[in-house]
């Protein structure tokens, strides 16, 4: 009779295992060990098996234990099918000896590392320990908390498949799921009976990002006074819901609670800005100024200042935010913002002794930079304006990397949306809504402040509504490839109850969102009545004021390296062509330069595009009384005129590489 080849049957029993045929793969293991009892890896493998018969996995996992008392994955295989005092036993043994189970105590260094900031060590730790225990629960579940956001669901995923029960790692892959925007799947999560309050304020959370922050905060109306993260999301709910007494006193709470003040404030504040509820956001910001004053929230009040146009209220505001921290890079680029810096203003010489200072934070030396470029070109120092910006944009991009591939690849998905999105019946709300989009630093603020000046037109500024609206949409479009009529009409209904909010209830609403001109075909299927301008501008013109700009932290990352400055403004050029080619009915084009040019003639034609009647006030949009909360909020205030037409020629060989990079397109195909 010939010998049985037990590797070989081996290798057959791995393959059902690996295929979900465990049935057959425990008939090979069992024959195996009726033939020779005594070896550890199959022993394992069967129990591996049987993993859902706890105690029969605990004895194979123990006998293998035995053969091979130094392999640490039979130590995490037993340490899987282990519970209470049996497993907390088996984890001091294992620590004893040396070996690795993915226990909560291994985790200990990288929690700790966690919890003291120090993400980018403890990431290593826990990625070091998920490569140790490869099928533990509590490694990959620290590194999902650790890297919060959507770039914690892969971890977070699996650590709800290795302990569907354990309600921290589902809550934890829910916040991740919402930050993907996957909605769907966070309502999931959701659905489950016995879940903790936390899973209330999950709720919350995605109703608010959806764009119904109402629901959000009628959902929290009984929220425990005392309970910080509950009092915090009804002040962000109720400041979105443009509810400014109850943000406040909700806010107040979670102070009392122990909430930081200066932050807290800061992020419900915002949100109430958002809102369109400039008061309840200043009335805030001065109690917290007033309580606790720093230089990050007077140089906040000072930008509200800004926007309003009270610049002498803003420097005042700021000469005290530079007497709190004489470094303060966010201050002193406000203050070089509001007004052009003449010959011996004090603000220069403050300046270069702040720059001369040694142990400044990153942040605030790029803050610096881009002030004292500021100020070089007010005062005629051109020669420095490049240096100062590069130095400036090199601390940027060190602090916020960008991709293209990644964007590339959103632009490819938003395009390929239309097969899916042109069929869908247009029954949502047809109230006339006007999307002016564009790169930013095109004219877009320009052009929004004209039509604003017309008396049957609102603006709300950058508006995030409609992106927020249309996430279950785009939630559906990403995991199914389809969209739904009734999906496209409430997020328009959504949009439109926050928008006229926030813009003051016009007959006409214009939306300044610059993110609208990647998403042009999901507008106007959420809302019907739509129109869309498009402003253009000379790329180089454009380059050459994004790289003078500091954005919101994360935002506009592109715009800190000059070569992929310019790739992206290609890859928006070919979104936007895209999407004027399949709305040609819906996108009115505009040219910055020839706006400048010749004012009365392009207003006049997009008035015409946008359905509105000829004003004579359009042609003086620096009239206007609104609030410009944009980096445009000084030049929005002056007449229309060229003086920013071709600005980009004296720094040229500066600027080369955006302008080598402008020379190859960027396609969708």
């Amino acid at each position: 009779m010939p010998a049985v080849d037990l590797t070989a049957l081996y290798r057959d029993g791995l393959a059902h295992q690996q295929a979900g045929r465990v049935a057959e793969a425990l008939v090979v293991y069992d024959r195996i060990l009726a033939l020779k009892s005594d070896i550890p890896e199959v022993l394992f493998q069967k129990a591996r098996c049987l993993s859902d018969q706890p105690a029969v996995a605990e004895a194979l996992f123990r006998k293998a234990l035995q053969l091979k008392p130094k392999e640490p994955a039979i130590w995490q295989g037993l340490h899987s099918v282990l519970f209470g005092k049996a497993r907390t036993k088996l984890e001091a043994q294992a620590h004893k000896a040396g070996i690795v189970v993915g226990s909560e105590k291994d985790m200990a260094k990288a929690q700790k590392l966690w919890r003291n900031g120090d993400d980018t060590a403890a990431e290593v730790e826990a990625v070091r320990l998920t490569k140790a225990a490869p099928q533990a629960f509590w490694p990959v579940y620290t590194l999902g908390l650790i890297r919060e956001g959507a770039a914690a669901v892969p971890a977070l995923e699996a650590a709800h498949a290795r302990d569907p029960s354990h309600m921290g790692a589902r809550m934890a892959l829910a916040r991740a799921a919402l930050a993907a925007g996957q909605i769907a799947r966070v309502e999931m999560l959701l659905s489950t009976e016995g879940l903790p309050p936390e899973a209330t304020l999950i709720r919350a959370q995605m109703l608010r990002e959806t764009a119904q922050p109402d629901g959000a905060a009628d959902l929290l109306a009984e929220a425990p006074a005392k309970d910080r993260a509950w009092q915090v999301e009804l002040a962000l709910s109720s400041a979105a819901a443009s509810r400014g007494n109850e943000a406040a006193q909700a806010l107040e709470r979670a102070i009392a609670a122990g909430a930081p003040r200066i932050a807290t404030t800061r992020r419900v504040a915002m949100l109430a800005e958002a809102a369109g509820d400039i008061a309840t956001a200043e009335s805030m910001i001065d109690e917290a100024a007033n309580h606790a004053p720093n230089a990050l929230i007077l140089t906040h009040r000072a930008q509200l200042r800004q926007s309003a146009g009270d610049i002498a209220g803003a420097e005042a505001d700021l000469d005290a935010a530079l007497q709190h921290d004489a470094t303060h890079g966010e201050a002193f680029r406000a203050l070089s913002n509001g007004r052009k810096v003449m010959p011996n203003a004090p603000l220069v010489g403050r300046l270069e002794q702040a720059l001369a200072a040694p142990h400044v934070a990153a942040g605030d030396r790029a803050g610096l930079l881009f002030a004292a470029a500021k100020c070089a070109a007010d005062l005629g120092q051109h020669d420095k304006v490049m240096d100062h910006l590069h130095r400036a944009n090199r601390l940027m991009a060190k602090a916020f990397p960008y991709g293209l591939d990644a964007d590339i690849a959103a632009a490819k998905a938003l395009v390929t949306d239309w097969t899916a999105l042109d069929p869908v019946a247009q029954d949502g709300p047809t109230a006339p809504v006007i999307f002016v989009t564009g790169l930013p630093r095109s004219g877009t603020t320009l052009v929004e402040t004209i039509l604003a000046s017309h008396p049957q037109v609102g603006a709300g500024g950058e508006m995030a509504f409609l992106g927020q609206a249309l996430t279950p949409t785009m939630d559906l479009l990403r995991r199914e490839g389809r969209a739904e009529p009734e999906m496209l009409r409430n997020a328009g209904e959504r949009y439109l109850t926050l928008a006229a909010r926030c813009s003051g209830q016009p007959p006409v609403i214009v939306d300044k969102a610059i993110s609208t001109f990647s998403r042009m075909g999901h507008a106007v299927r959420a809302l019907p009545g739509a129109r869309i301008v498009h402003v253009t501008r000379d790329p180089r013109d454009v380059g050459f004021s994004l790289y003078r700009n500091r954005f919101p932290n994360g935002l506009h990352r592109y715009a800190y390296d000059l070569t992929a400055m310019g790739r992206y403004i290609r890859l928006h050029d070919a979104i936007s062509e895209y999407w004027h080619n399949a709305l040609p009915d819906r996108v009115h084009r505009i040219s910055y330069e020839a706006l400048t040019a010749e004012p009365e003639v392009q207003i006049r034609a997009l008035l015409q595009a946008v359905d509105l009647p000829w004003d004579p006030a359009c042609l003086a949009p620096q009239n206007s009384d609104r609030r410009i909360q944009t980096l445009s909020f000084a030049q929005a205030r002056e007449p229309i005129g060229r003086a920013a037409v071709a600005g980009w020629e004296r720094h040229a060989d500066a600027l080369g590489p955006l302008i080598k990079a402008l020379e190859e397109p960027v396609t969708l195909d």
